[in-house]
């Protein structure tokens, strides 16, 4: 293993005399990646494909997946029309109605076969005749709409006998219609559909009525309609870059270079995602900007030793190697971890993942050419600073003493990792209170009195629900939906469901056999069973489908080939309570039903329910996963990187504390974890290892000279630590603004959870990395590694104790 490492020293000294001999044919390489990047940005998208949200192996969305194009997707479009007074069953409000569902239908990708409303024409009124014939008739003819009072009043009992309609389309206190309508996934519009639904609703809009919209592709295009306001925070955040380093640095270089590494980083990375194909996801839009910064941070730390090592050379060329050489080790492993840690995402269930690990591994990972080598090797070749003294020292000096009188005793870094770790014990209480999906009503993604919320909430009190669950019954051969046993079966999966307070209703296909067979027998009520044969039950769905001239009557029912049928439930919210109960009923009932019915399968995931089930466990599996495997991959790197077990534990301890408080966080703030919010933890978890290594090396760097700990750590943090504070607050500045100017409430709080990680991380690597040294003094620390004494060390060596913030 020695031997390997000292090869592997001796090729890497090798290739960097090789590259500070030819800075301009790197720098050119580097240009060259820069151009064939910048060729493929203009192919970048911005856009959301729903099917990267889902775990396509789940077997919830395998059974969505096969049934949506039949029976209904997750992109549903929900209207409600409510009067203020009276009912809806009224001339004008049925015409709005009717003028709704027009709108609605003539939507960009709606699947016309999967519209409801009580203006559709497939709600039909199914009757017998004088004759003893079915017939049926739609309950509106725009043609002959009813005018009349009695008309009117036949219209609202045909509408009280249908369970089909009234409940469900048709609100039980009769003030409030529905129209639904499923979308074609796979080519959705979301900004052009939700445009055209704006523009149904603002003509609808009136005195003496109120519309609501809801339904995942309104809230699809509701994020859509932030887009412009992204790019302008987006604007505001770089300018607010730029003030922090013109305030830090006061020098051209300082500022420019940093920012230049921004530009390279964003555009190896953005062309690289381009260049795969993959779309940008305008909900993680924060998640490549603060990548960005993160490149900052890198080429800011590389600046401010640039900077520290000309005062003591007055050479710029030498100065500039001086830096790559002291932060070359820190520098390289931190980008290393970061591209690890968040490449591990390819682990995730959902493609969405996978395309970020990818994408955003490769953009963070690009960041050693795009900043590490850059910086230096700019700085080798451009003109060296007239002033040359080093800025800040007063503020280097206090931190210093600072250190001194806290961690830079064994009693006061004792008391810093005492106190850490009580806070990591009480963090853990808060911590356990993280729920996997959403934790309250409505959408988290926008703000509580949204229009969207608002909506949402206004429809779920009217009407059962408009959070769909979707159950599929499937037999082994063609036509099995028609025993009498199944249909039995799906009635008593129905009653089971009942269990649930929080269930609104339910639409199945017993139902329409019941009620077609009361109607067989003279509208009979005692007629309202299951027939007891296969070929009864064929004979009055058949019935049902002659007595409608419209295609597919059933078709929401029961597939073409009879051996699948669909239960709906309706829900009143996504809430991971709600959604947990739900499926731990329709997996218990579905496990005791299927035992007495031989031949049949009940499997649920269709309908938004069974999507964000599969969604939800898909994440808790991934959480589990991936976040301590950053933790262990961070171990195993840092531990290779400097061959000591006790350098990785010392790298992952910083990473424990910020990690558990962050969860602590999330879980007083109320913030789940969701596909959106997973990335933002995963990137958040990897920063804590850029502030720890710079630190750890900073002290083993001072460590030859000082040959005392204490005196090592103080020169650290008041040399390292100033650039790591400034580091940190760069990093916050980059998601800060969306806290303030974000109206999409997600962006507001993942970026107050970013900026919570970033400056805890922080704080844990200026005093729990230096405290630890101080306490336990640990070998691969305080021992002689034999390296050559940067002149930046030997000067703060020079320094009294205490003193050291000068340098």
């Amino acid at each position: 293993m020695k031997q390997l490492s000292k090869r592997l020293l001796a090729g890497l000294i090798r290739a960097e005399e090789w590259i500070f001999a030819n800075p301009k044919i790197v720098l050119g390489l580097i240009l060259a990646m820069t151009l064939v990047f910048a060729t493929r940005l203009p192919g970048l998208r911005i856009y959301t494909d729903f099917s990267d949200l889902l775990p396509q192996n789940h077997p919830y969305i395998q059974t969505y997946n096969r049934i949506k194009q039949n029976f209904g997707g997750a992109n549903l479009v929900v209207m409600a029309i409510e009067v203020k007074e009276g009912t809806v069953f009224e001339p004008g409000t049925l015409d709005l109605i009717h003028r709704a569902t027009q709108g609605i239908d003539n939507l960009p990708s709606v699947n016309h076969n999967l519209v409801s409303s009580l203006t559709h024409r497939t709600a039909r009124h199914v009757y017998l005749t004088a004759e003893g014939s079915f017939a049926s008739e739609p309950y509106y003819d725009p043609q002959r709409p009813p005018a009349d009072a009695e008309a009117l009043a036949q219209l609202q009992q045909k509408v009280r006998a249908n369970p089909q309609v009234y409940g469900l389309l048709v609100s039980p206190d009769l003030k409030a219609a529905l129209i639904k309508a499923q979308l074609n996934e796979g080519d959705i519009d979301y900004p052009a559909t939700f445009a055209a639904l704006q523009k149904v609703r603002a003509e609808l809009e009136g005195p003496g009525h109120t519309v609501h919209v809801t339904g995942n592709p309104v809230l699809t295009g509701w994020v859509y309609t932030y887009l412009n306001q992204i790019v302008a925070i987006l604007a505001w955040t770089l300018a607010l870059l730029a003030t922090l380093l013109i305030v830090y640095f006061r020098r051209f270089y300082g500022v420019a270079l940093p920012l230049l590494g921004i530009a390279l980083s964003s555009i190896w990375g953005l062309g690289f995602m381009a260049w795969l194909g993959f779309n940008l996801e305008p909900l993680s839009m924060p998640i490549p900007f603060l990548i960005a910064a993160r490149a900052m941070s890198h080429g800011v730390q590389l600046v401010a030793r640039y900077y520290e090592e000309l005062d003591l050379t007055h050479s710029g060329p030498q100065a500039a190697r001086n830096a790559l050489e002291a932060l070359f080790r820190p520098g390289s492993l931190a980008i290393v971890v970061d591209a690890v840690g968040i490449g591990v995402m390819i682990l995730g269930a959902a493609p969405f993942n996978w395309k970020l690990g990818i994408s955003a591994g490769f953009w963070a990972f690009s960041v050693i050419f795009t900043v590490h080598f850059m910086v230096p090797l700019a700085l080798t070749v451009l003109k060296a600073p007239k002033q040359t003294q080093n800025k800040n020292e007063g503020i280097r000096r206090a931190l210093g003493a600072a250190m001194a009188r806290t961690g830079g005793t064994e009693r006061g870094a004792a008391v810093i990792l005492v106190l850490s770790g009580l806070l990591m014990i009480g963090g853990t209480q808060l911590a356990a209170g993280v729920k996997t999906g959403e934790s309250e009503p409505g959408s988290p993604i926008l703000h509580r009195d949204h229009d969207y919320n608002r909506s949402t909430a206004a429809i779920n009190q009217l009407f059962p629900g408009s959070e769909e669950l979707h159950i599929v019954f499937r037999t082994e051969g063609k036509g099995g939906i028609k025993r009498p046993e199944v249909l039995r079966a799906i009635e008593a999966f129905q009653a089971e469901m009942l269990a649930d307070p929080n269930l609104g209703g339910a639409k199945a296909l017993p139902t329409v056999v019941r009620v077609v067979n009361r109607l067989t027998h003279n509208d009979d009520p005692r007629w309202a069973q299951i027939p007891d044969n296969a070929d009864e039950i064929g004979g009055l769905m058949f019935t049902y489908l002659a007595s409608s001239p419209i295609p597919g009557a059933l078709k929401e029912f029961v597939n073409p080939d009879e051996n699948e049928a669909n239960l709906v439930f309706y829900y009143k919210d996504q809430q991971a309570d709600t959604i947990n109960r739900a499926l731990a009923l329709a997996e218990a009932a579905a496990a005791k039903i299927t035992a007495q019915v031989p031949g049949l399968a009940i499997e649920p995931g269709g309908g938004i329910i069974g999507v964000s089930a599969a969604a939800n466990e898909a994440l808790h599996s991934d959480h589990l996963l991936l976040v301590p495997l950053v933790i262990v991959l961070a171990f195993v790197l840092v531990t290779a990187y400097y061959q000591s077990l006790h350098a990785g534990w010392l790298m992952v301890l910083p990473m424990l504390f910020a990690t558990v408080l962050s969860y602590a966080y999330m879980g007083w703030q109320g913030i789940s974890i969701s596909v959106n919010t997973v990335p933002v933890i995963m990137i958040g978890v990897g920063v804590g290892i850029d502030y720890a290594v710079y630190f750890m090396d900073r002290i083993r760097e001072e460590m030859p000279h000082v040959r005392d700990v204490r005196q090592a750590a103080i020169n650290a943090v008041s040399t390292t630590g100033y650039a790591v504070s400034f580091t940190a607050l760069t990093l916050t500045a980059g998601v800060i603004l969306w806290v303030f100017l974000s109206d999409l409430r997600f962006q507001s709080d993942a970026a107050a959870l970013l900026s919570f990680m970033l400056v805890v991380n922080a704080i844990a690597a200026i005093l729990i990395v230096p405290a630890w040294c101080v306490v336990f003094k640990p070998r691969f620390v305080v021992e002689d590694h034999g390296a050559p004494a940067s002149p930046a060390a030997t000067a703060t060596a020079a320094l009294p104790q205490g003193a050291a913030g000068a340098a």
